[in-house]
């Protein structure tokens, strides 16, 4: 797991998070509250590596940890279990939600559940 750097504290005395007037300086009540140059540079550099992934096609967000998926189609066995999504491939993981088989909420798959019902 890579560092956070979105932590908007950069001063770890006071803790302040709000930025008046001068860039460089965090409004505070703390004498030391200078901005790290270096944070702000390590923060835009992790900003442009996610955006270069993200126009090379290599950066996925993912619609929920857990998928939902219903077992036994067609069958009055047929019931709704969840699925890891860091199992699934990147075209079920596109598809959660288009295309019937995988669910991103339990009740999107319970509806899809009932109506597969009722068809039958």
């Amino acid at each position: 797991m890579t560092e956070r750097l979105s932590d908007k504290n950069p001063c770890d005395s006071c803790k302040v998070d709000r930025q008046i007037g001068n860039p460089n300086r965090w409004e505070c009540e703390c004498s030391r509250c200078d901005k790290p140059n270096d944070w702000k540079n390590e923060c835009v550099k992790k900003l442009s590596e996610y955006e270069i992934a993200e126009e090379e096609g290599r950066l996925v967000v993912l619609p929920c940890e857990v998928a939902w998926y219903i077992v036994n189609k067609g069958t009055p066995y047929a019931m709704i279990m969840p699925v890891s999504i860091n199992i699934l491939r990147l075209i079920e993981i596109r598809n959660i939600d288009i295309d019937g088989i995988y669910y991103s909420t339990h009740e999107k798959a319970e509806k899809a559940l009932k109506e597969m019902e009722v068809k039958e």
